[in-house]
C-alpha cells in the first residue's frame, strides 16, 4: 500500500480508500471482520461500502445511520 496519494489523486479519496484493503463483497468483508474480531483483545470491527471504489472496507468506527 502506498503512503501518499499520487499527483492529481484526491487526498480525501486516498485516505478513505487508497490505503485500505478492498473486499469485493460484503460477505468477504464480514468474514474478514469476524476473523479479526476473534482475537482476545480485538475491538469490534465493522464493514462499510466504499463510495469511491464500490468495494467493501473494514473499520473500527461504528457506521452512521
Amino acid at each position: 500500500m502506498r503512503a501518499q496519494p499520487r499527483a492529481g489523486e484526491d487526498p480525501a479519496e486516498f485516505r478513505a480508500c487508497g490505503r485500505k484493503r478492498r473486499y469485493e463483497t460484503r460477505v468477504e468483508a464480514t468474514k474478514a471482520a469476524e476473523k479479526s474480531s476473534r482475537r482476545k483483545d480485538a475491538p469490534k470491527i465493522f464493514v462499510y461500502e466504499c463510495p469511491y471504489c464500490g468495494g467493501w472496507h473494514l473499520t473500527h468506527r461504528r457506521p452512521k445511520g
